[in-house]
């Protein structure tokens, strides 16, 4: 509810959307960058994104709320150069739908993850921006060896390639890799591949985002869609607006 209603204020109100890149350091979507203050970031089905002061993002998923699942996430930009920034982040989700277990009783469990680390972008050019994080990875009831814990230890790595074709076009390839060292393994690794076009007067200024992954994890996350784990490749369409 709260996304269809944002995106009829934003169509009622197109001098405020900003709908392209005039640069790659001004891309928030995967890097360390953080929105500006008083920015306004929110799709159909992304999260809203909120630039709290000039150093701070948070978000939230509202879907996922609906879904009894609170969420929230942060990024706090720590260094910011002309070729690079680095910045803390972290998040929390956990489905409190259910009552939380450690046995084996599927039913009972209320997954979930916790993460904190960090994220640096560097900026060779205007055109192209080189992401890596490393990351604390917990997992609520996670299966392990045929049993649930109810919090298991991990590190997260991920790497990401930025492209500003032109100012409102952009090519994104991320990789994610997670070892869990509850259970001494490697995850599957999750790769991405993504467009992101803005325009400039279509739809009061909207973002047109399109991507597919490989091992995607969002069935794991988001009840009676577990579905989604068969899929070996993930579509995503989505449209996001930033005021």
């Amino acid at each position: 509810m709260l996304p269809l209603l944002a995106t009829l204020l934003t169509l009622c109100w197109p001098a405020a959307a900003r709908g392209e890149w005039k640069s790659v350091q001004q891309v928030t979507l995967g890097t360390a960058q953080v929105l500006e203050q008083g920015a306004i970031h929110f799709g159909i089905v992304a999260p809203i994104a909120y630039g709290a002061s000039s150093r701070l993002t948070v978000q939230s998923h509202p879907i996922l709320d609906l879904l009894l699942v609170p969420n929230l996430a942060f990024r706090y930009r720590l260094f910011d150069q002309t070729h690079y920034v680095i910045s803390a982040t972290g998040s929390f989700k956990r489905s409190f739908g259910q009552v939380a277990a450690t046995t084996t009783q599927v039913g009972a469990l209320a997954p979930g993850e916790l993460l904190g680390g960090g994220i640096a972008t560097w900026y060779p050019n205007n055109s192209w921006a080189v992401t890596g994080g490393v990351v604390y990875a917990g997992q609520f009831d996670e299966r392990i060896n045929n049993r649930y814990v109810n919090l298991s230890h991990g590190i997260s790595v991920s790497a990401q390639l930025h492209w500003l074709i032109q100012p409102g076009d952009l090519l994104q390839v991320s990789m994610l890799q997670r070892y869990g060292i509850s259970a001494g393994a490697l995850d599957r690794p999750e790769i991405t591949l993504g467009w992101a076009h803005g325009f400039q007067r279509w739809l009061a200024g909207a973002h047109l985002l399109m991507s597919l992954t490989l091992n995607d994890a969002a069935g794991y996350d988001i009840p009676g869609l577990s579905w989604l784990q068969r899929w070996p490749l993930l579509p995503y369409v989505d449209l996001w607006w930033r005021l």
